[in-house]
């Protein structure tokens, strides 16, 4: 809803400032109650929070969850996260703690990716593939009706 885009838009900017747990914890629960339901927004503006918030003010919590998060979302199928965190990491290289860990999965992942623009074609490979994929899908449940229909105008022998 309007109102709930709303909600995520300002947690993601008054967070950064004024961090609170339990009104992150509310925004995570939320975000991601609203992804599984496939509706992006709020996981979208938890992403944009992770990587600005941290530039502004590191909390070591706040780092794993967005590494748990961007994991889950690549399993989704989705590159939004990993951008993100890819972004987070290339931007803020000279800030970052010195024993700071990244999940050995996530990096390969993020080893696959060297700029924005490469996120960019793989973002478009992956329309392309879903829209080619969809047209499959529609072109198969076309000729199973039509087999069906002949099925019902011929009779079988």
């Amino acid at each position: 809803s309007q109102e709930m885009n709303t909600l995520f838009r300002f947690w993601s900017h008054f967070l950064r400032d004024s961090f609170n747990k339990k009104m992150y914890s509310e925004f995570k629960r939320l975000a991601l109650e609203d992804a599984k339901s496939n509706y992006r927004y709020g996981l979208e503006c938890l992403f944009r929070f992770y990587s600005y918030g941290l530039e502004k003010k590191f909390r070591k919590e706040t780092f794993a969850d967005f590494q748990e998060l961007t994991k889950w979302d690549v399993e989704q199928g989705d590159l939004y996260g990993l951008e993100k965190f890819w972004a987070y990491l290339f931007y803020n290289k000279t800030k970052l703690p010195r024993d700071l860990r990244i999940d050995s999965d996530l990096q390969q992942r993020l080893d696959q990716f060297k700029s924005v623009d490469d996120f960019k074609k793989a973002n478009r490979e992956r329309r392309n593939s879903l829209a080619s994929a969809s047209e499959d899908g529609a072109r198969a449940l076309h000729n199973q009706k039509a087999l069906a229909d002949a099925g019902q105008v011929i009779p079988s022998q």
